[in-house]
C-alpha cells in the first residue's frame, strides 16, 4: 500500500510504465507533447489496450490523495465513501510503474513530477476508484484509490474512457 499527494493542473493523473512508453514510441524527444499525439490519433486507445498507460481524465484541478494496493491487501477506503468506479485497464509493468498529472504528458522531460510505485514487474488488472467524504454539505476529504489484481497475462480493457471521474461535485 502506497499513498500519495498528486497536484493536478491538467484535469488528470496517469499511472505509467516510462519505459514501455518510451519503447512505443521509439524514443520521446524532450519537450515532445504525448498528450497531443495521444488524443489526435489512435495511439491513446492503443497504449492503453497495450497495458502501458492508466488514465483518470476529466477531474477537477485540485489536491489529491491517491492510495495504491494490491486487490489482495486490506481495503483502505471505507466503502460507503466510494462514488466512482472505473475497470478493468490493462497494465504491464516491464520494469517501473510511476504516477504524475496528465500535465506531464503535454511537454515530456523524462522523471519531471513522477512519483514511483511501489508494483514489481507483471501483469495486473487495474481498477480506478474515486472517493469522497462530505461532511455538513461540504467536501472535506477526497481522492483515489487504485487496485492492482495479478493477472497471468494482459487482460481485456473494459474500462470506460468516457466515465464520469469527478469526485469534487456534491450530488443535489
Amino acid at each position: 500500500m502506497q499513498e500519495i499527494e498528486i497536484v493536478v493542473d491538467y484535469n488528470g493523473i496517469v499511472v505509467f510504465d516510462p519505459d514501455a512508453l518510451t519503447r512505443y514510441f521509439g524514443g520521446i524527444a524532450e519537450g515532445f507533447n504525448i498528450y497531443k499525439r495521444l488524443t489526435s490519433s489512435e495511439d491513446g486507445e492503443k497504449v492503453i489496450r497495450q497495458g502501458i498507460a492508466v488514465p483518470i481524465l476529466g477531474i477537477n484541478d485540485s489536491f489529491y490523495k491517491v492510495f495504491t494496493r494490491m486487490e489482495s491487501e486490506p481495503a483502505i477506503i471505507a466503502p460507503h465513501l466510494i462514488v466512482v468506479q472505473n475497470s478493468i485497464f490493462p497494465l504491464q509493468v516491464t520494469e517501473k510503474l510511476v504516477i504524475a498529472d496528465l500535465s506531464v504528458f503535454l511537454e515530456w522531460g523524462e522523471g519531471d513530477a513522477w512519483q514511483y510505485l511501489d508494483i514489481a514487474p507483471g501483469f495486473y488488472e487495474v481498477t480506478v476508484q474515486g472517493f469522497r467524504e462530505i461532511k455538513d454539505g461540504a467536501v472535506s476529504g477526497f481522492g483515489f484509490e487504485i487496485l492492482f489484481r495479478d493477472s497471468s497475462s494482459l487482460p481485456e480493457f473494459t474500462a470506460s474512457l468516457d466515465r464520469n471521474m469527478q469526485i469534487l461535485e456534491i450530488p443535489e
